[in-house]
C-alpha cells in the first residue's frame, strides 16, 4: 500500500514558515512513497500583471543591460522554492515527487516570453527549481490534469469561487474526472454520484500554506481560507484521501498522531 502526501499554495516567499515546518514534521514521520505539490509553490510576484510598470516589477528592480545579465537575478528570485523542493527530496530520497505548476509558478515563463525573449530557452523549471536534477516530474499550468492514483487526477485548478468546495466541483464537472487541486486556498471535499453508471466523482481542495499577513497576500483583506494539506493511501486501484487541517496554533492530527510546530 502506497502512502501519499499532497500540498499546494506555499506562495514562497509569502509562505508561513510554521505551516511549512509542520508539513515537514509530518513528512518525516509519515514517510510517503509519493508526494504531490499541486501548484503555486513559488509566488513569482515580480513577474505578475499586478507589478507591471511599477517599482516592484522585475526589470524595474534589475536594470542591467541585456537579458543574459538578468539570469542570476531570475535564479535568485526562485531560490526559496528551489530550496523547498531540495529539502523535500533530501527528506524523501526514494519517493516519487510530482508537481502541477500553478498560475503563479508560470508567471516567470510568460514574462520572459514577453519581455526577455532572448533567454526564453534558458529559463526552464530545471533552471529555476532544479526539478529535473531532483528527479521530480511536472506539468505546466496550461496542461491537462495528470492522472495520478486511484482514478484521481492532479492539477493546480482552473475555476475559482469564494466558497469552499465549489472551485473543485466546477473543475471536476468540466474535466469529467475526480481531481485534487489547489488555487482556491480553501480546504474542502466534494462528491458527485452518477447512479446509472455506478460512478462517484471526488474532488479535493488542499488549502494553503501562505502567510495571510504578508505583503503578497494583501491583495484582499478577506482571507476566508484554510491552511492544510492531505494524506492518503493507495491500495491497488483505490486511493483513500484525508484532508488535514492546520489549526491556528499550528497543530494537526494525522492517523491519530498529533503534530505541532
Amino acid at each position: 500500500m502506497l502512502k501519499w502526501m499532497l500540498s499546494s499554495d506555499q506562495q514562497i516567499p509569502y509562505h508561513d514558515p510554521r505551516a511549512i515546518d509542520l508539513w515537514f514534521k509530518v513528512l518525516k514521520w509519515f514517510k510517503p512513497d509519493v508526494i504531490d505539490y499541486v501548484g503555486d509553490i513559488d509566488d513569482q510576484a515580480c513577474y505578475s500583471r499586478w507589478t507591471d510598470g511599477r517599482s516592484a516589477e522585475f526589470t524595474a528592480m534589475y536594470k542591467e543591460d541585456g537579458a543574459e545579465h538578468l539570469l542570476p537575478y531570475i535564479a535568485a528570485e526562485a531560490k526559496g522554492a528551489r530550496d523547498f523542493y531540495t529539502q523535500t527530496r533530501s527528506m524523501a530520497t526514494n519517493a516519487e515527487i510530482f508537481v502541477a505548476l500553478g498560475n503563479h509558478d508560470v508567471r516567470v515563463f510568460d514574462y520572459v516570453d514577453k519581455k526577455l525573449v532572448e533567454i526564453k530557452e534558458t529559463v526552464t523549471p530545471n533552471f529555476l527549481w532544479g526539478l529535473d536534477d531532483l528527479g521530480i516530474d511536472y506539468i505546466y499550468y496550461g496542461d491537462k490534469p495528470k492522472h495520478r492514483y486511484g482514478g484521481l487526477y492532479a492539477h493546480h485548478g482552473i475555476a475559482i469561487s469564494k466558497h469552499a468546495g465549489e472551485s473543485v466541483k466546477a473543475d471536476m464537472e468540466s474535466f469529467g474526472v475526480s481531481i485534487i487541486r489547489g488555487h482556491s486556498h480553501r480546504l474542502a471535499t466534494t462528491h458527485k454520484t452518477f447512479t446509472l453508471r455506478d460512478e462517484i466523482l471526488r474532488g479535493y481542495e488542499l488549502g494553503h500554506m501562505s502567510d495571510v499577513n504578508s505583503e503578497g497576500m494583501s491583495y484582499t483583506n478577506i482571507h476566508n481560507w484554510a491552511q492544510g494539506f492531505a494524506v492518503g493511501y493507495v491500495d491497488g486501484d483505490e486511493a483513500h484521501i484525508s484532508l488535514v487541517e492546520i489549526k491556528p496554533d499550528y497543530t494537526c492530527v494525522v492517523s491519530g498522531k498529533k503534530f505541532a510546530a
